[in-house]
């Protein structure tokens, strides 16, 4: 596969001058070279006198104040020059204007192995900008492309070195030093990264030493964000006994529900701001959908299904429900065997930790 860009032998010492002061010490800049380059640039001056005010239109730019320009003068590069108003000499001048705002890509989430065996689906938000604008342009032909794919690179050999619980649990320390290394790489290339966050989608697989079906239900700490929500409810459910469920009537979350429903608060709309759309599959076949909307207002919710589209889904079976209350199926492995399916963002779905917090108060 052809590389899209290529690379150049650039000046990184803090001793060494940049291309454009260090010209004059090049071995092929002989006096003769030198006489050659100051007569064409007089005659150039001269045609632009010759055809004022017709080449004032024709070689004066205009730069905004997130631009640069780089200029080339008989293949040399000049010093970056802008913003406001650039003069270029005719014929022997060419420019190429550089973008200095903050630009972003997204990484699209793929898989990753974690240190301890864990496969999870996971994807970056990354912000850059144009540091050098000599750089930029002298280094590579896509910047980009370039950053996309060290960015994507470093993320994966990163990762490869945490467990799964730090992952979950720490996804912004990560995110800042992911960030160094990739500063490290770039500002080779006239580029910083300004902000890295961290987007887990899925667990695929969970850690060798806890695969799968032999996940250990004693365990009284959950590890992850998503298991700390379901473990909420349980405890919640097993904190009052005395309201017995019965699985038949399909509502197993009745109490807990009613009292979600009476602590709506605009407080907890400003936190959360995302709706979710919960599908209860009882014994009979049919299928008990419940809705929670924290977008405006007092937030609402209820039985039935949301005006619009949810950004976060949760399907589980009443059976498996029951199992998760009476602590004979573990929430992690639950979701890693299928059984609870989740749809849409999952950093959305942990935001119903702050929904719970007010339910138990």
């Amino acid at each position: 596969m052809g590389s899209h860009y290529k690379y150049i032998s650039l000046p990184t010492g803090l001793d060494e001058a940049p291309p454009w002061q260090s010209q004059k010490a090049a071995p092929s800049d002989s006096w003769i070279l030198s006489v050659a380059h100051t007569a064409i640039s007089c005659l150039s001056c001269l045609l632009l006198l010759i055809t004022f005010p017709v080449s004032i239109w024709c070689f004066l730019k205009v730069v905004p104040d997130y631009q640069r320009i780089v200029v080339f003068r008989l293949g040399r590069v000049r010093p970056p020059r802008g913003p406001g108003m650039v003069l270029m000499l005719p014929l022997i001048d060419q420019f190429q204007r550089v973008d200095m705002r903050t630009r972003a890509f997204k990484i699209p989430p793929s898989k990753v192995k974690s240190r301890d065996g864990a496969v999870v689906c996971l994807g970056a938000d990354i912000q850059f900008r144009v540091c050098d604008p000599v750089l930029s342009v002298l280094s590579v032909q896509d910047l980009s492309f370039v950053i996309q794919n060290t960015a994507q690179n470093l993320l994966v050999q990163s990762l490869g070195r945490k467990y799964l619980q730090e992952i979950y649990s720490s996804r912004m320390r990560i995110g800042e030093h992911l960030k160094e290394d990739i500063n490290e790489q770039v500002k080779q290339w006239g580029a910083c990264v300004n902000r890295v966050d961290l987007a887990m989608e899925a667990i695929m697989q969970s850690p060798d030493s806890n695969p799968a079906g032999c996940v250990n239900t004693q365990s009284k700490t959950p590890s992850g964000g998503f298991e700390q929500l379901l473990m909420q409810v349980i405890s919640l459910a097993k904190q009052n006994p005395e309201k017995e469920i019965n699985p038949s009537t399909g509502l197993p979350l009745q109490q807990l529900l009613s009292r979600l429903e009476g602590n709506l608060n605009e407080s907890l709309v400003s936190k959360v701001g995302s709706s979710f759309q919960f599908h209860l599959t009882l014994e009979s076949g049919e299928r008990a959908p419940y809705f929670l909307d924290l977008t405006s207002g007092l937030g609402r919710a209820g039985w039935g299904v949301i005006g619009g589209t949810p950004d976060v889904t949760l399907d589980i079976t009443e059976t498996d429900l029951l199992s998760l209350i009476q602590g004979k199926l573990h929430p992690l492995e639950a979701y890693n065997q299928g059984r609870l399916h989740v749809q849409g963002n999952l950093q959305t779905a942990l935001q119903l930790q702050e929904v719970l917090q007010v339910v138990m108060q």
